[in-house]
């Protein structure tokens, strides 16, 4: 183990090596000092061979959006810093947060509209887009009304999205 120091700091950090398996994720955490929130990404075998036919800018794009699916519902919806809190997100607002044109956005959303990964439904007067709960990356359980709109993808599927 080799041990460095932040000439700036003076912080003393430590080199180690890590052997792990590839189905295995490493969390760093401080047991002291400031707090981190960590993502863990939980998802079926069946869900991970769905994402791997996804292209690399498609999964991008989807990781990127699947951060503002409300709990729940999957809808895509605004926080504050992009778009309105609660408020349904635009293509255009999408782009901005998947840092990529807006045409390009607009062509992800049709494929993935076409290949049932997201649906248009209507809330409150607005449309918004909702993320498959197939698809779903936040691991909340999903709420009757997304398995309704999803019902005839999750019936082909075989799967309930609310079982581990």
């Amino acid at each position: 183990m080799r041990q460095f120091v932040d000439p700036e700091t003076g912080e003393v950090f430590y080199e180690e090596q890590i052997l792990r398996r590839p189905d295995e994720i490493v969390k760093v955490f401080r047991p002291a000092g400031r707090s981190a929130k960590f993502v863990k990404i939980k998802a079926s075998q069946k869900a991970k061979r769905r994402l791997r036919k996804l292209s690399l800018a498609e999964a991008g794009f989807l990781l990127k959006i699947a951060p503002y699916a409300s709990e729940g519902t999957n809808l895509l919806l605004g926080d504050n810093e992009r778009g309105q809190k609660g408020v349904p997100l635009t293509i255009k607002e999408l782009a901005r947060i998947a840092d990529c044109s807006y045409s390009q956005a607009r062509k992800i959303v049709r494929t993935f509209i076409e290949q049932r990964i997201l649906r248009w439904t209507d809330i409150a007067g607005r449309t918004a887009l909702a993320i498959n709960p197939l698809y779903s990356l936040n691991g909340k359980e999903a709420e009757s009304g997304l398995l309704q709109l999803f019902r005839q993808e999750i019936t082909e599927a075989g799967e309930d999205p609310n079982s581990e």
